[in-house]
This record gives structure tokens, sequence and C-alpha cells, in this order.
């Protein structure tokens, strides 16, 4: 589904920075793929793999509208040496997972996960993940069907 995703933004006049290509015969293993979609009519699409799209922007205070414009909000990072801008990003931005000269990927499993839209779950991850990502049950279980040898206790009659 990504090789056609990139094959589709391609069609649209994205513009291959970096192909995206298979490694092997069940397209299982891919490169990563970069995508320059600043002068196609970009979708709002989100992608789970080394797929990445990008649009250029000049003007900060309109990049970051662009970046808010997602219904999804993952992750969000900006690469600056200003330290001023990282604030107003970090301020502004509406994302679950915030980067500043780091790659979007990799956050550490002790924080919340996922973003404000609806790429998240808008709980907590890491060491809370079982608790949201399982079903509790209880299992009682006998290799045979048999009759007690004694009534468990609030099972006999009153």
């Amino acid at each position: 589904k990504l090789l056609e995703a990139q094959e589709k933004m391609i069609r649209r006049g994205g513009l291959a920075t970096l192909r995206m290509k298979s490694t092997d015969e069940g397209k299982a293993y891919l490169t990563p793929g970069i995508i320059d979609v600043t002068e196609m009519d970009a979708t709002d699409e989100e992608f789970f793999g080394p797929l990445l799209q990008v649009i250029r922007e000049i003007d900060f205070d309109r990049a970051i509208d662009m970046a808010n414009s997602t219904r999804y909000g993952l992750s969000a990072g900006l690469l600056s040496d200003r330290r001023d801008l990282f604030d107003q990003f970090y301020a502004r931005v509406k994302a679950g997972v915030i980067h500043w000269n780091r790659p979007t990927t990799g956050a550490s499993s002790m924080l919340p996960f996922g973003g404000i839209g609806d790429s998240g779950n808008h709980r907590p991850a890491g060491y809370w993940s079982a608790e949201y990502c399982s079903y509790p049950v209880a299992v009682l279980e006998s290799d045979k069907l048999k009759i007690p040898d004694t009534i468990p206790p609030g099972l006999g009659s009153a």
C-alpha cells in the first residue's frame, strides 16, 4: 500500500526526492521514500511506514498553520538552531509527540503516545499500554467435569 501511495502522489504532481523501493520480491521490506508535495493538491493521509511527505513553506507562522491543518496530529518536528522558534512551535503545534532537531520516531515508551486527532487514542502509552490494550478476564479451569467434593463458600443453600 505504501508503494501504491507513493505512485499516486507522484502521478498527482509530487516530486520524488527519494523514491521508496522494495528490497525483496514480497515487498515486505522498503527503503525510505521522500515525496515533496508542495506543488500538488495534497490529501490529508497518514502513512505508517518509511514514506515522508514534505511541504516546503518559507513563512514560519504559515508552516505551523499548515502542520495544524491535518486531522491526525501524531508527531511534529522542527529542524532549527533557534530556540525561540522551537518555543513558538512547541506552544502552537497540535501534535502528540513533538521533536526539536530529532527524528520523529523513537519516542520514549515512558511517554504518552498518540496524536490529539485521528492518530491518537487520547490515552497514555508505555507502562500503561497494557491497561488499554488488553481486556481483563479471570479464568477458572479444570481438565475434567466433576461435581466438587465440597460446595464452594457462598454457593450453598441459605
